[in-house]
């Protein structure tokens, strides 16, 4: 396993709000724990007004846009490196897979790793596996995102 590249985590808002491009209320990542060249873990603890919390729970759509968020902030961390002034744009390409076991409630702390599998030009596959705060896997996807700018 490659080093963690940071020399501490992120977990400043504004800090991660200058890594990604999107804007509130439409962020679902919260800190950058680890980085490397093929590998991140992110954070994001639910907030209870969020715009993809239904009932206390945290819908499937907003588990998928975490784990794509947590590509972007990997990218975006990675542009940082670079010397980029601000976050590349990018979209979810496609979804090649995705397992949910369980949905968390508002208020939960998720964990989530991703991986960088392939990248040709500015299409990247990643596989994505999120956790909650005990260590219990309630999310996998592997996806390819495209990066427009």
């Amino acid at each position: 396993m490659e080093e963690n590249l940071l020399k501490e985590p992120i977990l400043e808002l504004d800090k991660i709000l200058q890594l990604i491009p999107q804007k509130p209320p439409f962020v679902m990542v919260d800190s950058l724990l680890e980085y490397n060249d093929k590998m991140g873990t992110t954070g994001f603890t639910i907030p209870t007004d969020n715009i993809l919390v239904e009932n206390g729970i945290f819908s499937e759509p907003g588990l998928i846009e975490h784990m794509a968020q947590s590509m972007s902030l990997w990218r975006g961390y990675q542009g940082f490196l670079s010397g980029l002034d601000k976050p590349k744009t990018g979209f979810i390409g496609s979804i090649k897979a995705v397992e949910i076991m369980e949905l968390p409630k508002s208020g939960s702390k998720l964990i989530t790793h991703v991986e960088i599998l392939h990248e040709i030009m500015n299409v990247t596959s990643v596989g994505a596996r999120t956790l909650d705060e005990n260590g219990k896997l309630i999310a996998t996807s592997e996806m390819k995102t495209v990066t427009v700018d």
